[in-house]
């Protein structure tokens, strides 16, 4: 390790990987101690590498000045994992900016909030006026100021190498711009690259409206085209996704495949339950992800069944405070819910943990994207509760659950929403309990793991000397 990569080295696992190791140089904006659960995928895939003779150097944020580190998450990484802080740089038009602003403020009159979190790419393209402006500022501040975080990646990434044996660059997104780090780095050292993409980038459905501009979908199409060529191989959280990227690069089809996010084997805290149906959420209610249809489906259970909050009870934690820029609370008001419903901040992940145990049912808020599915799915289906799932027939969502026990309803049809409450609390006041939705272990991470494994040892030719070490028992 030379000078560079010492100087930013955050951290290392308190055992090295064995000599000879087959090694990864892994590119992704947030990763442990960052709470984010854009980490999660690779801190638990990294695991399962780790258990297989594998080695993974991470180049990731700098975490200096992140508020809420979780230090727990840094104890569950293994054997061989370095990581690696590259910190972000503002451009100098941010910095100006940032010091014109405030007086800029003071003499504007404020403009009203906006009503909506996120806009379709129907609506991105088909929109105009001063708004549209601001808009394409901040996708082009967004873009400008994650490709510098990107050059300095990927000369980390160089630094981190150091001529050192490496069998796969791989850069897992979002932030997306953690693939061009990944591609420059693995153009420079001749070194597979694996592009492993947890949502889709140009081809996202919707974009949170700050930066809701036709310049971000052509900006993200041309970095996206361009990592793609060059990538040996593409990941796709879903097959709906793997399809989509398929069609829109079909000279590159053959190399995109499916790794679907998966369960982790880590211990769940005991289920404490008491004589309150408890219907929890713990996530970031944002974009699409619209309270609305449950809360009116409860009041009617409510007043159907003549249930008090003794007997019922919605708690929602993490970045649950407001939609669409309406509180809430005020939400719950409207709906006639207020006294049912309970809403808290963000948690450590051990926190998070026990409070999901002591569901009754866990809830899954809508999303209009049909290539992606809600990361916190894969954590509920361990859970012995049962799952309300928001979404519509035709997504990713319905598609991963389909057969399974978890109550998947289209969050239009409050009548059928109503009916699945009122059916399991019917269950629950029997005294009946619910089996975890994944107890048959179809969710499992590791499957998927080791099926990255064997994809990524594909990738290097035999005769290739980086190969030598890279044999591992994928039974």
């Amino acid at each position: 390790m030379n000078a560079a990569a010492r100087s930013a080295l955050f951290y290392a696992s308190p055992t090295p990987a064995a000599p000879g190791a087959p090694r990864l140089l892994l590119f992704i904006y947030n990763f442990p101690p960052d709470p984010a659960v854009g980490g999660l995928r690779w801190q638990e895939l990294g695991r399962y590498f780790a258990g297989e003779g594998w080695a993974v150097d991470v180049v990731t944020r700098d975490f200096s000045e992140l508020s809420g580190k979780d230090p727990q998450r840094l104890a569950r990484l293994p054997v061989g994992v370095r990581v690696f802080c590259v910190p972000d740089r503002e451009p100098l038009v941010g910095r100006i900016q940032k010091l014109v602003w405030p007086i800029l403020r003071r003499l504007v009159p404020q403009r009203s909030s906006q009503k909506v979190d996120a806009l379709s790419q129907r609506e991105i393209f088909s929109q105009g006026g001063p708004r549209s402006i601001v808009r394409a500022y901040h996708a082009w501040m967004e873009f400008t100021r994650d490709s510098i975080w990107a050059s300095a990646a990927a000369s980390l990434g160089h630094a981190v190498l150091n001529g050192e044996p490496c069998l796969a660059i791989v850069s897992s997104g979002p932030p997306h711009m953690a693939h061009e780090a990944a591609r420059l780095a693995a153009t420079r050292a001749g070194i597979p690259h694996v592009v492993d993409m947890r949502d889709p980038w140009s081809l996202v459905q919707r974009l949170r409206e700050p930066i809701a501009s036709p310049m971000w979908i052509r900006r993200a199409r041309a970095y996206e085209s361009r990592i793609v060529s060059s990538a040996a191989l593409v990941t796709m959280n879903t097959q709906s996704a793997r399809d989509a990227m398929r069609a829109a690069y079909p000279e590159s089809a053959h190399k995109v495949e499916v790794i679907r996010n998966g369960s982790d084997d880590e211990p769940l805290p005991p289920a404490r339950r008491d004589g309150c149906f408890r219907i929890r959420f713990a996530g970031w209610i944002y974009m699409d992800r619209d309270p609305r249809p449950v809360f009116r489906a409860a009041r009617r259970v409510i007043d159907q069944l003549q249930l008090t909050p003794d007997n019922l009870i919605i708690e929602l934690v993490g970045h649950a405070n407001r939609y669409a820029n309406t509180p809430t609370t005020q939400i719950a008001e409207e709906e006639g819910v207020t006294s049912f419903v309970r809403i808290g901040g963000r948690m450590p992940r051990q926190q998070t943990m026990e409070f999901l145990a002591g569901a009754t049912m866990l809830l899954s808020l809508p999303q209009d994207s049909d290539y992606a599915v809600p990361a916190k799915i894969y954590e509920y289906v361990r859970f012995p509760a049962w799952m309300l799932v928001l979404a519509m027939p035709t997504s990713a969502t319905a598609e991963v659950l389909q057969d399974s026990d978890a109550d998947v309803v289209d969050p239009t049809d409050v009548e059928t929403l109503a009916a699945v409450l009122t059916m399991r609390y019917r269950q629950f006041a029997r005294g009946e309990t619910p089996r975890a939705i994944g107890a048959d272990g179809r969710f499992d991470r590791r499957v998927q793991a080791q099926r990255l494994m064997t994809l990524i040892t594909r990738l290097v030719p035999p005769d290739d000397q980086r190969g030598e070490s890279a044999t591992v028992s994928l039974g």
